[in-house]
């Protein structure tokens, strides 16, 4: 059975990383901020909604939630 990122990476898609990445306003749109005292200021604390990226370019942002002080 072929799973649907198989056949998303066989045509050049790819999933944009979040959790425990530092916030990338080029990947990344911030939908909400976390207060976190374990957890470095800017840093992607929750994925919302997955990003996507084809041939080097976004085609949907990450939704992320981000640490940070509100």
């Amino acid at each position: 059975m072929i799973l649907t990122h198989e056949v998303f990476e066989k045509f050049g898609v790819a999933r944009i990383n979040t959790v425990g990445e530092v916030f990338d306003p080029n990947v990344h749109q911030a939908v909400g901020v976390v207060e976190s005292d374990s957890v470095p200021d800017n840093q992607v604390v929750e994925e919302c909604l997955g990003g996507y990226i084809l041939h080097g370019r976004i085609i949907r942002p990450a939704m992320v939630r981000v640490s940070g002080k509100n």
